[in-house]
Formats: structure tokens, sequence, C-alpha cells
């Protein structure tokens, strides 16, 4: 049986992941939990988060002013 689930890419995994330092190259941060990674959004901002985040559209989109400044 398929699914479309996505899965979460560990820092480890990624091409962009420093293993020596282990950090991110380009400064992001991937948070394990869907609350961490609001509470990330919330003091770091949303560029803050990695690209591979698999709660980063959507707390992004919830949190994110609309065209007209108004929350979602």
């Amino acid at each position: 049986m398929e699914t479309n689930r996505v899965e979460r890419i560990g820092c480890f995994r990624c091409r962009l992941y420093d293993r020596i330092g282990r950090r991110c190259t380009v400064g992001k941060v991937n948070p394990r939990t869907k609350l961490d990674t609001y509470e990330v959004v919330q003091v770091l901002g949303a560029r803050a988060l990695c690209s591979f985040n698999l709660y980063r559209d959507q707390i992004v989109s919830a949190v994110a002013p609309d065209r007209n400044g108004k929350r979602r």
C-alpha cells in the first residue's frame, strides 16, 4: 500500500550539514516536533527553519500575515 507521507530528512543525511562541526553550514535549524518548530518560528523567525522540516509550511502559513497584513 502506497502512502503520500513526507519523510523528515535528518540533519546527518543532509548535504548541507557539517558532520565535523556538528551544525548546519547555512545556519538553519530542524526541530523534531511541531511544538518546537512553532517556538523556533516565534523566537528566531521562519527564515531560521530548515526547508526539510515537516511542519515548516504548515506553521509558516498559520503564523505569517497575508497580503492585507492580517493573520490567517
